[in-house]
């Protein structure tokens, strides 16, 4: 595939990333992980931006295999605590959502079994 195609693909998969997960314009945080040749993961927050409590996180695969119905996403809270979701599929994507509560400074990571990428947002408490 040409470069300018892959430019392409991946614009278009990320305006509909943003479609399908409606994430409003304030939203606290999101973040993409960004290699045109694999996968591409993403994770968002739909909380108030500088709080402790992140809201709505989403996370979605936006390329998955064709045949994929389902993906375990493992989840990584500021502090260590780790845990599983799965997610499924909506419009082409591998898409799952969540809401985990006051959370510390630090790192929120999501990674979808079967992909070697993982996206992150800093949750920053300003409260």
């Amino acid at each position: 595939m040409s470069l300018l195609l892959r430019i392409l693909a991946v614009g278009l998969t990320a305006t509909a990333l943003a479609t399908t997960m409606d994430v409003p314009a304030h939203a606290a945080a999101s973040a993409c992980t960004h290699h045109l040749s694999g996968p591409q993961v993403c994770i968002s927050t739909n909380g108030a931006s500088g709080s402790e409590n992140p809201g709505r996180v989403t996370t979605a695969w936006t390329n998955p295999p064709r045949g994929r119905t389902s993906a375990t996403v493992h989840v990584t809270e500021p502090g260590g605590q780790r845990y599983t979701l799965t997610a499924r599929r909506s419009r082409g994507q591998l898409i799952t959502s969540f809401t985990p509560g006051a959370l510390p400074d630090g790192k929120l990571c999501a990674r979808y079994q079967g992909s070697s990428r993982t996206a992150c947002v800093q949750i920053i408490d300003r409260t």
